[in-house]
């Protein structure tokens, strides 16, 4: 048995038409791997295939019979052997450029196996906008492949939908990073009409800013306190879509503006005065320009509404308490967004003669509901807090200033919040042209994280005015246990 195998792999390679042929193949394979001319290559290459088959199989037959070649070259040693440096060398030669063109993006079957890779399908099933809002799309996808908590947009997000709310067609290029601080990429597509499925790209190639201007939070936020459907009743259209674009700065424009609150109710818009900011969502019917977009405005003390930078005396605090903006004395930098729908809060609890008593609040579901974890985070003392960071679920810091903001102590949590105690500085004193000693940098700011390490800024407070109000930075490489004056 094993001696009629030899004789037949011999008098197979050892053929001059399986020799042409076996080239022919590897030519074929080689040109559709590099350049994907399917249509000029497949037929040609699959011919060849078959034929060899069909070779393979003749051999087969005729071994079986004991029927010997007519040409006693091809039976030479050496002629076997020109014939297995020939494969060898064809093979060798294809073989590098198939290999070529699958790496670098060197060919064809490069970007094939890219897609591959990184092209998914996801099953989606909260398909009506009406009912699932724009996060049934989120959570389709995460069921999945999960996302990061905290999303960006690249450009912009798409959505059309029918009059029953059924999407029809959305694109997005999202990105974000995961618990490790891994930046993850996800271009989005689904059409209606050539799948039932969103189509998943990973890992592209994005210009991750992570500008805050591009925040995804507010859109959420903003469609579940809007009625989608209440607001395209009023157009007698078959086809209508939502836009977002992240940030914008209206400026004096007003046109189809709907300010909202947190409970989803409209703001007079005469309470602004000339800029108006905001992360507006807009309603609208494609190829109509002269039916006016809804763009809804939601103002609210979620921790994104800070990176507004709108103007405090164009809509004072009693203002925006009256109309439900924020709810008691609460502001956007007493609050701090974690990661997958993780935020802590310092809630004010009690104000008398200008300081305020905390509690440190945190949620899991992105402010849906919010539990107590330390009621007492400053140990009884009194301020008024200007910052809350964590590093993770374990340690944070949260800032108190007191005297008028004259100076400021810096706190620091290792066990979720639940207890704090006061991060100590090497305090540098300076010497005034009179030889006076002072220690004037005593207000510290809330840590920042950069190349893994941690960051602040040591402060003069309301009251400096040493050398232009100045400040020292100190670094630490244990998370905020210990802190070196660097400059």
């Amino acid at each position: 048995m094993k001696e009629k195998l030899k004789r037949i792999t011999m008098e197979f390679v050892t053929s001059p038409i399986i020799l042409i042929l076996y080239w022919i193949l590897c030519y074929e394979l080689t040109d559709l791997c590099m350049y994907g001319r399917y249509n000029n290559n497949i037929y040609i290459f699959i011919i060849c295939l078959v034929f060899l088959i069909f070779m393979a199989i003749f051999y087969i037959i005729r071994i079986n019979r004991n029927k010997e070649r007519k040409l006693k070259l091809l039976n030479s040693k050496s002629w076997k052997c020109i014939s297995l440096i020939i494969i060898f060398t064809m093979t060798l030669f294809y073989g590098v450029k198939i290999y070529k063109s699958a790496t670098n993006y060197g060919g064809k079957l490069a970007w094939v196996i890219k897609r591959v890779k990184s092209e998914k399908n996801v099953d989606f099933n909260k398909d009506n906008i009406y009912k699932y809002g724009v996060k049934g799309i989120f959570e389709d996808i995460n069921k999945k492949y999960k996302l990061p908590g905290k999303l960006y947009i690249s450009n912009d997000f798409s959505i059309k939908f029918e009059k029953g709310g059924t999407i029809t067609y959305f694109e997005t290029f999202i990105y974000g990073k995961d618990k490790n601080g891994k930046e993850k990429t996800y271009l989005i597509y689904y059409d209606k009409n050539k799948s039932k499925d969103i189509k998943l790209i990973l890992n592209g190639v994005v210009n991750s800013d992570y500008s805050n201007d591009k925040l995804l939070d507010p859109l959420f936020e903003t469609v579940e306190l809007i009625s989608i459907k209440d607001t395209v009743s009023n157009w007698n259209e078959n086809e209508f879509a939502l836009l977002y674009k992240g940030k914008v700065n209206w400026e004096s424009y007003r046109n189809g503006i709907v300010l909202i609150n947190k409970k989803g109710e409209e703001i007079p818009l005469n309470l602004f005065g000339d800029k108006l900011v905001g992360y507006p969502v807009s309603i609208y019917v494609p190829e109509k320009e002269e039916i006016t977009p809804v763009r809804y405005n939601l103002l609210t003390d979620s921790y994104w509404f800070e990176y507004l930078d709108t103007d405090e005396e164009d809509l004072s605090n009693e203002i925006q308490q009256e109309w439900n903006v924020i709810e008691g004395s609460s502001s956007t930098k007493d609050e701090f967004y974690l990661y997958d729908g993780i935020r802590y809060k310092l809630n004010v609890e009690d104000k008398a003669a200008g300081s305020f008593f905390y509690s440190l609040y945190k949620t899991k579901d992105n402010g849906n509901n919010w539990f107590a974890i330390n009621e007492n985070p400053f140990d009884g003392a009194v301020g008024e807090a200007y910052g809350i960071y964590f590093i993770d679920e374990n340690i944070g810091f949260i800032g108190v200033s007191r005297n008028g903001g004259c100076e400021g102590e810096l706190y620091r949590t290792e066990d979720g919040g639940k207890s704090f105690s006061k991060v100590e500085f090497e305090e540098k004193s300076v010497t005034l042209d009179n030889g006076t000693s002072i220690m004037p940098f005593d207000y510290p700011g809330i840590p920042y994280e950069k190349d893994g390490k941690l960051y602040v800024n040591i402060e003069q407070g309301a009251d400096g005015d040493y050398n232009g109000n100045s400040s020292l930075i100190y670094s630490s490489n244990d998370k905020g246990r210990n802190w070196k004056c660097i400059e």
